[in-house]
């Protein structure tokens, strides 16, 4: 293969993944008609480990959208999560469940008629969500989540914590985005966001007590063991994009090898 050739190639590369690029550029730049009024988190840890999460998100609609909503959770440092539910004006609405990219995955659809509000109360189990130690457990919990493409006016996490651990926390703080920490009594805790909460931005909690007092055993994921959520069997986004790529690359490589050999 000669150098005028190989160069060709590149460009071809180049300018194929330029052309397929621009469109994923242009949809996350655009502005979105929606963005969160508030989202409210509610954690109840339990003495078995567990967390009994709550979500309240409100959404503002300006103008005509999708009517599907999504919710994404990493599971990298959780064992599974079970008894979802999604509310609307305390009534339960039907759901869907999934795993994609090591993500657990929760979806509903609405009526939508803009401009409106909508209130969704998320209700979920989280097992082996809890950091164990030997000398420490730690409540850790990436509670405003970071993968959104519109912004969040106002949020607030509260942790409550089992009667067993009153007086036994000796760390509270978050990270990401900045929020007051404060100790509303011995067994509860509130995290609350000092400004908007811009995409790509989250709010992570960390509460820290003794492991001597619940005496858990480590989560799978800290012992290297399997996850009891189903495998990923839903097509990336991603890999979508990768297919379409490697679809035209090896098209346009055989176009220019053919035109090669017959010259």
């Amino acid at each position: 293969m000669n150098k005028s050739f190989a160069k060709q190639i590149v460009l071809s590369l180049t300018a194929l993944l330029f052309t397929l690029s621009v469109p994923l550029f242009r949809i996350t730049a655009e502005e979105l008609p929606f963005y969160w009024e508030s989202i409210n988190v509610d954690i109840e840890v339990q003495t078995t480990g567990d967390m009994l999460v709550t979500e309240t998100q409100k959404y503002v609609f300006n103008s005509d959208y999708s009517n599907q909503r999504y919710r994404y959770i990493p599971l990298a440092k959780v064992d599974d999560i079970q008894d979802v539910t999604v509310q609307e004006n305390d009534k339960i609405i039907p759901s869907k469940i999934g795993i994609e990219n090591n993500q657990f995955w929760i979806n509903w659809q609405h009526e939508l008629n803009p401009p409106e509000a909508h209130t969704f109360v998320l209700k979920y189990r989280v097992l082996g969500g809890l950091q164990v130690d030997n000398e420490n457990t730690q409540v850790y919990w990436k509670a405003i989540f970071a993968d959104r493409k519109a912004p969040i006016q106002s949020a607030k996490v509260r942790v409550q914590l089992p009667e067993l651990l009153a007086g036994k926390v000796f760390s509270f703080k978050n990270f990401g985005t900045a929020a007051i920490a404060s100790q509303v009594n011995p067994t509860n805790f509130e995290f609350v966001a000092t400004q908007p909460i811009q995409p790509q931005e989250e709010l992570e909690i960390q509460i820290a007590f003794p492991s001597n007092i619940l005496n858990l055993p480590q989560p799978r994921w800290q012992q290297g063991g399997p996850s009891q959520t189903p495998p990923d069997t839903t097509p990336s986004f991603l890999g979508w994009v990768l297919s379409l790529l490697f679809q035209g690359v090896t098209r346009r490589l055989k176009g220019l090898l053919d035109k090669a050999h017959s010259r």
